[in-house]
């Protein structure tokens, strides 16, 4: 059902974008990471604590309307979670993922001065790169074992986000945007298998980001296209 939904979404925006205003760019920024996890006996992410991680990649955006369009993103993209002990904060467990990921967005601008709020809505699939594990004496008893749990090599998700753009000239573009990303992997599972006494688990993640935006094909304001004629003068081609 998600991927099915994925490749329709990603076909209907190739679709639109086929004569378009063409970007490439660069961001990067810091994601609050964390981990979902439905247990059956307690609340695990009462030890999940704030996570920060980078994330850098490549931008390429079609805008096939002066407000609307598609953006693609080529991201290294780092996900994971920490957890601490309640009693001695400085005891703590850290599992960092690695991923490819790759944002698909429907992107909207709001008006049409140099500075225009932006939305940015669509699914991502993601692959696992690598993986790494970091402990300071956190010896939390449980019956769980999402701590060695072997993780799925590729995840699909969805990410929402809202942010400014300001378009510097015809050819550049700056942007600074938040962004909220839920992870959907098999049956609602990050791992290949269900950990034991965890119903579901999924990543999640809150984000910051900032980059550039390069206009390889600037975008042709509407006076400037062969054949435009303003409204006011189209009673006069009538007479």
């Amino acid at each position: 059902m998600m991927t099915r939904f994925i490749i329709t979404f990603l076909f209907s925006q190739l679709v639109i974008s086929l004569s378009a205003q063409f970007s490439v760019g660069v961001r990067y920024g810091y994601a609050n990471c964390g981990i979902h996890l439905e247990a059956q006996a307690f609340d695990l992410e009462y030890y999940q604590t704030d996570f920060y991680l980078p994330q850098a990649g490549l931008v390429v955006a079609f805008n096939n309307k002066r407000n609307a369009g598609l953006q693609m993103e080529f991201i290294y993209a780092q996900k994971g979670w920490k957890e601490i002990d309640d009693t001695f904060p400085e005891l703590y467990f850290s599992r960092t993922i690695n991923y490819l990921e790759i944002p698909v967005f429907s992107h909207f601008e709001i008006g049409h001065g140099p500075i225009r709020p932006v939305i940015l809505v669509g699914p991502y699939v993601a692959f696992k790169l690598s993986e790494s594990a970091d402990s300071n004496n956190f010896n939390h008893p449980n019956d769980y074992d999402q701590y060695h749990q072997e993780v799925r090599n590729i995840s699909l998700g969805l990410k929402a986000g809202i942010g400014l753009r300001y378009n510097i000239n015809k050819r550049m573009a700056i942007f600074a945007e938040g962004r909220y990303d839920i992870q959907i992997a098999g049956s609602g599972d990050i791992f290949a298998d269900r950990p034991n006494g965890i119903q579901a688990s999924r990543l999640k993640e809150i984000s910051g980001t900032f980059g550039i935006l390069w206009h390889i094909i600037p975008q042709t304001p509407p006076e400037e296209k062969k054949g435009y004629v303003p409204k006011e003068n189209l009673y006069d081609l009538e007479e």
